[in-house]
């Protein structure tokens, strides 16, 4: 098993403690011992602290789209790191990442037809996320998160 985070892939030393049970198909009796995953507290530290809290009331209004709330999602993890001009992303990239099930000659129309609304849902539960459709994709350009960061002592 490999986690990764921020461009790097931890090989074993994340994971402490990794027990998954699985229950018995036949008789659909569920596992006898609970699953367990302990994470070095390295890792867990690592988590913690590049962390975004994401606004129920967001989540709340967004709860019957997959694709909205993973937007939302999204944006908010990205949309405050992006520092300068912004970064530009093309349809295909964001099809690959968001509905990789949209194929054939048309995928990246197709995708945008979904994509767009989901994206109008998600600014205007997130109003500070500076995304703008270009020519192509999207320009995202650096935004405050959906909540701001609590300052820890």
């Amino acid at each position: 098993m490999q986690l990764g985070f921020k461009g790097h892939t931890f090989n074993g030393q994340p994971v402490e403690q990794f027990d998954a049970w699985v229950s018995n198909r036949d008789s659909q009796q569920r596992p006898l011992w609970p699953g367990v995953l302990t994470l070095s507290e390295h890792y867990f530290n690592e988590l913690r602290d590049s962390a975004v809290p994401l606004d129920n009331r967001a989540l709340h209004a967004l709860k019957g789209s997959a694709l909205a709330l993973d937007v939302y999602c999204w944006l908010a993890h990205r949309l405050h790191r992006i520092e300068g001009k912004g970064v530009t992303l093309h349809w295909k990239p964001l099809r690959e990442q968001f509905a990789q099930e949209y194929t054939g000659k048309d995928a990246d129309k197709d995708f945008k037809k979904k994509f767009v609304p989901a994206l109008r849902k998600v600014q205007a539960v997130y109003p500070a996320a500076n995304v703008k459709q270009v020519t192509g994709g999207l320009l995202l350009r650096g935004s405050p998160p959906p909540i701001p960061k609590k300052l820890t002592k």
